[in-house]
């Protein structure tokens, strides 16, 4: 990660808290006022925060787990509006649903956060992570059809010791295109 990403990772963080607490008084200007207009704009609000959010987030299994979070705030909030019976019939229950899906992902993901459950393309003989999956599925497919040569495929909790090295094919986009070395990168 270069210093522009790390930069642009943090300001994006940043603008995702702004945004979280922006919502965070509006919802409270609109239950102090008793206006909707509060209440839409913290809504858009947390649906922006979301997408600074989601840039910020490696791609793993089951990150997405913020998303119904946010489906669900918004989903009392905009019901909070409503007629009582429109709240009480369809964002209460909708609301309680995503929460429920938001809770199963998050412990997906709290379960496999480090890497566990990661499938890693390597060479024994030499030690030598090649490439690291998220399923046993994706592992074989890049060592047969990509990389070509006798190669092990093996559960990283097997070997926890290569858990915080870098593969050396780590881009999804280009296959075979190999990381410059720790060396090679100053």
């Amino acid at each position: 990660m270069t210093t522009d990403d790390r930069t642009r990772t943090r300001n994006d963080r940043a603008t995702a808290a702004g945004l979280i607490g922006g919502a965070a008084v509006c919802a409270a200007l609109a239950a102090g006022t008793g206006s909707s207009a509060p209440v839409w704009l913290a809504a858009g609000m947390l649906v922006s925060a979301l997408m600074f959010h989601r840039r910020t987030v490696k791609r793993r299994p089951y990150a997405y787990w913020p998303a119904w979070v946010t489906g669900a705030v918004v989903a009392l909030l905009l019901g909070w509006q409503a007629e009582r019976e429109v709240f009480l019939l369809v964002s209460l229950p909708l609301a309680g649903a995503e929460l429920l899906v938001a809770l199963v992902l998050a412990l997906l993901w709290y379960r496999r956060r480090n890497g566990r459950g990661d499938w890693i393309v390597w060479l024994p003989e030499e030690g030598v992570l090649l490439r690291r999956e998220w399923t046993r599925r994706d592992a074989i497919r890049w060592a047969e059809d990509d990389y070509r040569r006798p190669c092990a495929i093996s559960l990283l909790d097997e070997f926890p010791a290569m858990a915080n090295e870098v593969p050396q094919y780590p881009d999804h986009d280009r296959p075979l295109y190999r990381a410059p070395h720790l060396d090679e990168r100053s």
